[in-house]
This record gives structure tokens, C-alpha cells and sequence, in this order.
């Protein structure tokens, strides 16, 4: 992967936003209507939050809420973080590693919403270009170690799952296929 192409290249201009005062059953209709994982929640124009599939599972689901009854702004994760247009790749990846996060927003100067980027996008483009890793990682001490070398998908390594298409941090081997977690549950 090109370290200084900018996030404009690959980010998603179309993206998928919410008010603060819509339901999150409207909300989930619109996540069903883009196909994606995430709304941006939006005044004016500009990002003031977020919602993922893990705050409705976790505010919504978890918590056996009636999703007609409740609103956005209160499953919204805030403040929520965003980068210029002109971010680099690595630049958008370090951060989203840094935060535990899997998707930015992108604003122009006047703070207005232009894109989003997600790992995936990240991660497609690194294994278009035969990216080569160099991950800093923990082994079960606790001790910092760096892996550098090609991305080889292999059993208990990161990546897209062959069957459900979802980035998952840990895929395992089976019957020739990577597979996440959900979808190995359902091999068994």
C-alpha cells in the first residue's frame, strides 16, 4: 500500500447518516437500506456521533429495548473522532489501532461530513497492493513484539471471513475456508 495515499482515494462518499432525535428502529432500517454497519449521526452537516452494530447489540439488544422507543442520541458513542481528506492510509489505520476503532469519518475544513473509511476499506487496498505487514502485537506475556513479513492468511490470523465477507481479528482454517467466529459456529 502506497503509506501516503490519501483517505479520499478509497474512503465512501455516500454514507449512510442519521439525526440525533430518529429512532433506532429507523435507523436500523437505513444501516439494512446501505448494506454497512454504521451511521454517522449528523447537524448541520458536520459528525457529532456515531452508531455500530456493537451499540445496538449492546445499548439496544442486550438490554431487550424496543428499538421505536428509543432514540439515536442515546445510543450514540460520542465525541465522535474524524480525519481531513488528506490523511494517509497508515495514517487513518494507526489511529483507528490507537482508539479501538473500526471506522473514521472524514470532514473538510469546514468540519462538514465528506466520506467515511473503514478497516475494511483500509485492508482491501493493502491486500490489493500486496501490502506488506509490520504489526506491533503482544504475545500471551504481554510482551511487545513486532511481526513483519507478507499478509498470509492463515488459521487464527485477521481478515475477511470466506463466507459471511465481515473482517474479523481471528479467522480459523476450516475445510479450506477462513472463517470468523459466527460463521465456524455454524460448521459445527
Amino acid at each position: 500500500m502506497e503509506t501516503d495515499l490519501p483517505v479520499k482515494e478509497v474512503m465512501t462518499t455516500v454514507v449512510c447518516t442519521v439525526k440525533r432525535t430518529d429512532s433506532v428502529h429507523n435507523l436500523a432500517k437505513r444501516l439494512v437500506e446501505y448494506g454497512v454497519g454504521s451511521a454517522v449521526v449528523v447537524e448541520d452537516g458536520r459528525p457529532v456521533g456515531i452508531v455500530t452494530e456493537k451499540d445496538l447489540i449492546s445499548k439496544i439488544v442486550a438490554r431487550n429495548r424496543v428499538p421505536s422507543k428509543v432514540l439515536v442520541e442515546e445510543v450514540m458513542s460520542q465525541p465522535v473522532i474524524t480525519i481531513s481528506p488528506n490523511t494517509s492510509l497508515r495514517e487513518a489505520a494507526r489511529i483507528m489501532m490507537k482508539k479501538g476503532i473500526r471506522r473514521l469519518p472524514v470532514v473538510n475544513n469546514n468540519e462538514e461530513l465528506v466520506g467515511i473509511i473503514t478497516d475494511n476499506d483500509i485492508l482491501s487496498v493493502s491486500l490489493d497492493l500486496g501490502e506488506f505487514a509490520s504489526l506491533v502485537t503482544q504475545d500471551a506475556s504481554g510482551y511487545s513484539i513486532q511481526i513483519e513479513g507478507p499478509v498470509i492468511e492463515e488459521e487464527e490470523i485477521g481478515g475477511i471471513c470466506d463466507r459471511c465477507g465481515k473482517y474479523a481479528d481471528k479467522l480459523y482454517l476450516s475445510n479450506g475456508l477462513n472463517l470468523c467466529e459466527d460463521c465456524m459456529d455454524f460448521e459445527g
